[in-house]
């Protein structure tokens, strides 16, 4: 995940065209027409109580199976659509969700698993028409039959929000007003969604470390910084340092994350230290790798995890540096670990320690035990 985590919300009835079944040279002489079979009566669809307006093909019935136009309704319902004209393909993706049509076939495809349709995805004048109930289903939505108004009811209730963001800024600056240094924080904060008893408690620490991290570098590079602007006059480029954080995960009374911390003090680029979180909620206090992890006995963390990593080395030795193996014992390595969802732990080392700086950040995914 980008380094944030977003709720969806559901967009507002648009008016919204059919996604073309042919490449724009090839619509006149291969559009197909409607069938015998297909009625064109006054259906409409609504989703959370409001009409969607079709500008082009309306939703009509094919062998007692109603067909919509794909992109009005999804698209509605927060799902964004891509069409591949090569593959005759429908691609539908919301967040982590993905899915596939494939025009005049029954299969929606999602991940490893295919769901069987009530008709195929077909052209009809031009238009990609598909039955709706399993895929709105996919993407969260209850569907219904309103047999009096002959309207397809959509409800699909917003994600819940448990993850927002703030932000920190500050500079430096001479006694002439010109820019030294600066510094930009981003960091996860849990909303009123969240339950547990420390909640407030985890988010007003993880502010304060923040924070901190932020006026304790100002004041760490201040004759530093001075210095090197003095000597280097218009070749001088502030000094930066950007604090941000990644995979945010709330579930399992905890929240964890991986903070990342970007600092550039001159030179071609610059370095990233990383931290990884994970706060007890009812307690507040840090959880330890031991929480999820069948440790053996007398093993430390570090032990482990240098283990973890010792064994990737032996079957992908091409893709870390040469010395890694002796980087990887020394103890001011900065080696740690985060919980990314339920069931993986992730082991990492700062870049530029175990891989080549274009790795960036070294990641390896374990299966949590407990």
């Amino acid at each position: 995940m980008k380094k944030r985590v977003l709720a969806m919300t559901c967009a507002a009835a648009v008016a919204a065209a059919a996604v073309p079944v042919y490449g724009a040279e090839e619509t006149t002489d291969q559009s197909v027409q409607p069938k015998e079979e297909v009625m064109a009566t006054n259906l409409g669809v609504q989703v959370n109580e409001v009409p969607v307006v079709f500008s082009g093909q309306q939703p009509v019935i094919v062998d007692n199976v109603t067909l919509v136009p794909v992109r009005g309704v999804l698209e509605t319902l927060g799902v964004t659509v891509a069409w591949d004209a090569q593959t005759h393909t429908i691609t539908l993706t919301e967040g982590e969700k993905t899915g596939t049509l494939t025009m005049d076939s029954d299969v929606f495809q999602t991940g490893d698993a295919s769901v069987q349709m009530a008709a195929p995805a077909q052209n009809i004048n031009g238009s990609a028409m598909i039955p709706l109930r399993a895929v709105a289903e996919y993407f969260g939505a209850e569907v219904g039959w309103d047999a009096a108004s002959r309207m397809v009811v959509l409800t699909k209730a917003p994600e819940v929000q448990y993850l927002a963001e703030d932000t920190y800024e500050k500079t430096l600056k001479d006694e002439n007003g010109n820019l030294l240094a600066e510094v930009k924080a981003i960091y996860p904060v849990m909303t009123a969604e969240v339950p547990e008893t420390a909640r407030d408690a985890v988010n007003k620490n993880i502010a304060e470390l923040t924070m901190k991290a932020a006026d304790t570098y100002l004041v760490e590079i201040k004759d530093e910084v001075t210095k090197q602007a003095a000597e280097l006059g218009e070749d001088f480029r502030p000094f930066q340092l950007v604090i941000s954080y990644e995979d945010a995960f709330y579930g399992r009374g905890a929240l964890s994350y991986l903070a990342t911390v970007w600092e550039y003090r001159g030179g071609a680029n610059g370095i990233t230290k990383c931290v990884g979180k994970i706060y007890d909620l009812q307690t507040g206090e840090t959880k330890s790798l031991g929480d999820y992890i069948n440790l053996q006995s007398g093993l430390t963390e570090r032990e482990y995890m240098v283990q973890v990593f010792r064994r990737n080395m032996a079957s992908n030795g091409e893709e870390y540096l040469e010395d890694a193996a002796q980087t990887l014992l020394d103890d001011h390595t900065n080696l740690g670990y985060y919980l990314k969802d339920e069931k993986t732990m992730v082991i990492f080392a700062d870049e530029t320690t175990l891989k080549p700086h274009s790795a960036g950040i070294v990641k390896l995914e374990i299966p949590v035990k407990k």
